[in-house]
């Protein structure tokens, strides 16, 4: 994106670059404020651009000239807004990606490394392309879920740069007539602007073949779109653990489907070690390990879902065979659940 006027930047909505030129003049006169301070404040909150001046200000009048103490009477500031806004509640980024993500360990179908060097490719053209034709990457992950899709997103986001707009069918559904289409316009009309990466989880909702719609309005909501999928200007993703409830029309307008499956045994291990095995002071011996190795059915959703489970508890309180019967209860619902369908 071609950095905004000087003037601009305090009329017009706040873009992640804007916001970023923003914090840049009103530290530019600080030489301890480095780029990567400005582009952390950037990412993280998403205020405008009036927000960010006064922000500024506040620290420059209340702080001393230490680097650590204006940015932490900045950030004191932005918070405090963020929390105002969300009427009360403080604001969490629910689209950052999680501390332990790892592509390796994960199973997924294809060659994830060549898709994510055609990503930085088109990235890099996007972002050079002065014609503003519509171009598009549109990709299809599927698979149990648990097993990464939505995590696997928030990388790519992350990888290029780009802020990320998560949207569920919940967000674009409306009771009014018409409404659910304009806001699947809304979605990808503030993608485009933001040059976000969008995500649409539970896309077989939308995606569904319309054979087996029984109202009209499933049908105007799919082909809504289908219609802004191919009009998007941008990198979109769509999550489903539902495959085979999907539109063949609709699949060929992917340029990838990705599948997800569930941990192999190294895989296993891999992630116990990732969001685990720092929950207790014992040692993981080898009988553990390969205890650990023969559970099936397990995804990265588990091991975070055990370690929430246990991380307010005291390391001395834990041991690793109580974690790993709570990863086989996971697995044995898993079961059961298959054995009912």
């Amino acid at each position: 994106m071609k950095p905004l006027p000087e003037n601009r930047c305090l009329t017009e909505p706040p873009v992640p670059q804007c916001c970023f030129n923003c914090f840049e003049r009103r530290l530019r006169a600080l030489s301890s404020r480095s780029n990567p301070d400005i582009e952390d404040f950037a990412k993280r909150y998403d205020v405008s651009a009036g927000v960010i001046d006064l922000a500024v200000k506040k620290a420059m009048e209340s702080a001393s000239s230490a680097k650590s103490h204006f940015l932490g009477t900045m950030k004191i500031t932005l918070e405090s807004y963020e929390t105002l806004s969300n009427n009360g509640e403080k604001s969490i980024n629910k689209n950052e990606i999680e501390k332990n993500y790892c592509l390796e360990g994960l199973s997924i179908d294809g060659d994830l490394d060549a898709i994510l060097t055609q990503l930085e490719a088109f990235n890099a053209y996007f972002k050079n392309d002065e014609s503003h034709q519509t171009i598009n990457m549109n990709l299809l992950f599927y698979g149990p879920s648990g097993t990464g899709k939505s995590e696997l997103a928030r990388y790519i986001a992350d990888q290029l740069d780009r802020k990320i707009i998560c949207k569920r069918i919940s967000d674009l559904q409306s009771m009014y007539v018409g409404e659910g289409e304009k806001n699947i316009k809304r979605a990808f009309q503030e993608a485009e602007a933001e040059e976000a990466v969008l995500v649409i989880d539970e896309a077989d909702s939308l995606l569904f073949s319309r054979d087996k719609a029984r109202h009209s309005w499933e049908i105007s909501f799919t082909n809504e779109f289908l219609t802004q999928m191919e009009k998007f200007r941008g990198i979109l993703v769509c999550t489903t653990n539902r495959l085979d409830d999907l539109d063949s029309a609709s699949l060929r307008r992917f340029n990838h489907k990705i599948g997800f499956d569930y941990l192999t045994a190294e895989g296993n291990l891999l992630f116990y070690d990732l969001f685990l095995k720092s929950l207790t002071f014992d040692k993981l011996d080898s009988i553990s390990r390969e205890d650990l190795k023969r559970i099936e059915k397990l995804a990265p959703g588990d091991f975070k879902l055990v370690r929430d489970r246990y991380s307010f508890h005291p390391h001395s309180d834990i041991n690793h065979a109580m974690l790993i019967d709570a990863l086989k209860n996971e697995s044995k619902l898993k079961t059961v659940l298959s054995q009912g369908k």
